[in-house]
């Protein structure tokens, strides 16, 4: 269970993931050595799974960022799709959804060919059914 140092912790390094241990525990308002053992508990719990970077706009390359809307064809299903779309290193996310469309899958393409390109694959991958490509004019809200 989470307590607020631990929300506080999470919180502040979402906001900087690279903060140092000392900036931490002095956003949080504990000891760097307290700071370190939470940060050490929580990435031991699985509460902090990882660090990653995202790109802003002055080191994005231009980037053609879409939506696929997939419906399993008969006798598809999530758990049978997934693994192979965890492959395709142009996808960025999967979710499965409740109702029509049965996933959701973000992927990152060069260019419209290399989107189409993208989308084929995906279509032609065991279990997948309709595939309906949803390009992404802007991001006004991405949270890690």
């Amino acid at each position: 269970m989470l307590d607020d140092k631990d929300e506080a912790l999470i919180l502040a390094l979402e906001r900087d993931a690279r903060a140092s241990v000392v900036a931490l525990a002095r956003d949080i308002g504990l000891s760097r050595s307290a700071t370190q053992e939470r940060l050490g508990r929580l990435q031991r719990s699985g509460t902090i799974a990882g660090y990653t970077v995202v790109r802003g706009r002055a080191g994005n390359r231009t980037r053609l960022n879409a939506c696929l809307m997939i419906r399993h064809a008969r006798g598809g299903s999530c758990a049978g799709a997934i693994a192979p779309l965890k492959r395709l290193p142009e996808v960025r996310g999967i979710q499965s959804l409740a109702g029509d469309p049965d996933l959701l899958v973000q992927v990152s393409a060069t260019d419209a060919a290399d989107l189409d390109r993208i989308a084929e694959a995906v279509r032609a991958l065991p279990g997948i059914g309709e595939v309906t490509t949803h390009v992404v004019l802007a991001d006004h809200l991405r949270r890690p």
